[in-house]
C-alpha cells in the first residue's frame, strides 16, 4: 500500500507551519510558538505580539490548514473549507467562542491550478480544481474563528474565509486590531475580596498564615474549578512551585498574600474564561499550563490584575486528565 497520503500530510504540515512562522517571525517580527502536535482542540502555535519589539504581554491562538484537499468550493469573495465532521465543528466553535485571547484559523494552499494551453483552469470529472504543488509560492487566509459568519449557511462542516484576509507582510495592523481590547483590563472578572482573602494579603505572620491557609485548602480532596469545569487537585504541586527558590523572595510572597484570591477565582470565574499560556508534549502525555485571569481592587494600591495557573497533563493514549493548582501571581 503506497504511503503517498501520510508524505503529503506531513510535507502539508511542515508547509503550513513555516509559511505561517516566516510572516509573524520575519515580517512582523513577532513571537512563533509552535506545538510539535497539535493539543485535542486544535492549537497548532501561538503568535506573541509585538510592538517595536516590545511584549504586548497578549497571545493569539493559531489553528493551521494546508493543502487544497480542505477546498470546497471558491468564488471571488471567499474560500469554503471542509475542515471537520458534523460534531467536531460544532464542538471546536464553541470551544473557541468562550477563549479570552483572539483565535483564527490560517490556511495555507501549497498548490496552484493547473492550467491548458489556453490557460483555462482544469477541472476533474466531478467539476473540482486539478492542483499542482507550488510550496515556495504557497498562499495563505485567514479567519477569526470567533467571527459570526464562520460557518456556512445548511451547511454541517463548511466555513468560509474571505479572500480579502490574506495574510502577508502586513497584516500585522489587522492583528493588533484584533488584541486591542486585551490591551485593556476592562474585560476581566473583579473579584469582591471576601475577609479570608483580605486576612492573606493583610498578614502579618504570612508563613504561618499562608500555611495554614493552604492545609486546609488541601485537605486531601479535589475542588470544582467553575472556568475549567473540571475537578483540580490543590496539593504540593502548587505549594511547592510557589516557594521554589527559582522564582525570587518577592514572587513567593506575592503568590502565598494572594492564595485567597486564587480560591475565590477558581471558584467564582464563569465557565469558559482561562486560555492556554503553554504546552509541552512527549511520546505519552500533553502537558499545559491554563491561565485564568481576574481584577480586585485595592484601596491603597488600586486595581491590581492576577492570574491563576492550572497545570493539566493529557495522556495520549487513554485521554485521562488530572489537573492541579499550580501558581498565582501579579500581572504586570
Amino acid at each position: 500500500m503506497s504511503d503517498m497520503p501520510n508524505r503529503i500530510r506531513t510535507k502539508n504540515e511542515a508547509t503550513g507551519m513555516r509559511v505561517v512562522a516566516q510572516f509573524v517571525q520575519e515580517f512582523w517580527e513577532c513571537g512563533w510558538q509552535p506545538f510539535d502536535a497539535r493539543n485535542d482542540k486544535g492549537i497548532d502555535g501561538l503568535i506573541l505580539m509585538k510592538k517595536r519589539n516590545t511584549d504586548l504581554g497578549v497571545k493569539i491562538n493559531v489553528q493551521v490548514k494546508c493543502g487544497a484537499k480542505y477546498i470546497s468550493s471558491e468564488n471571488k469573495d471567499e474560500i469554503r473549507l471542509s475542515i471537520d465532521d458534523e460534531y467536531g465543528l460544532k464542538e471546536h466553535i464553541e470551544y473557541w467562542k468562550k477563549q479570552i485571547d483572539p483565535a483564527i484559523l490560517v490556511f495555507v494552499n501549497p498548490a496552484k491550478p493547473s492550467r491548458d494551453k489556453s490557460g483555462e483552469v482544469l477541472k476533474d470529472i466531478y467539476g473540482k480544481t486539478i492542483w499542482k504543488e507550488s510550496r515556495l509560492n504557497s498562499k495563505a487566509w485567514w479567519v477569526d474563528l470567533k467571527s459570526e459568519d464562520l460557518k456556512v449557511e445548511n451547511s454541517k462542516t463548511l466555513i468560509r474565509i474571505p479572500k480579502k484576509n490574506v495574510l502577508g507582510e502586513h497584516s500585522k495592523g489587522t492583528f493588533l486590531k484584533l488584541v486591542r481590547p486585551l490591551l485593556s483590563n476592562s474585560h476581566l472578572p473583579l473579584i469582591n475580596l471576601n475577609i479570608e482573602s483580605k486576612g492573606l494579603l493583610n498578614s502579618l505572620k504570612l508563613k504561618e498564615d499562608s500555611h495554614k491557609f493552604y492545609k486546609e485548602w488541601k485537605n486531601g480532596n479535589t475542588i470544582f474549578c467553575r472556568a475549567l469545569d473540571r475537578n483540580i487537585r490543590i496539593s504540593k504541586t502548587g505549594w511547592n512551585h510557589i516557594l521554589s527558590s527559582k522564582r525570587g523572595a518577592e514572587r513567593r510572597i506575592s503568590s502565598l498574600k494572594l492564595l485567597g484570591v486564587a480560591k475565590q477565582i477558581i471558584n467564582e470565574v464563569e465557565k469558559g474564561k482561562f486560555f492556554l499560556l503553554d504546552q509541552k508534549e512527549s511520546l505519552f502525555e500533553i502537558e499545559q499550563k491554563l491561565g485564568i485571569r481576574a481584577r480586585y481592587s485595592d484601596n491603597q494600591l488600586g486595581e491590581q490584575v492576577v492570574q491563576v495557573i492550572i497545570l493539566r497533563k493529557l495522556n495520549k493514549f487513554n485521554r485521562n486528565e488530572k489537573l492541579w493548582f499550580y501558581s498565582i501571581h501579579y500581572r504586570r
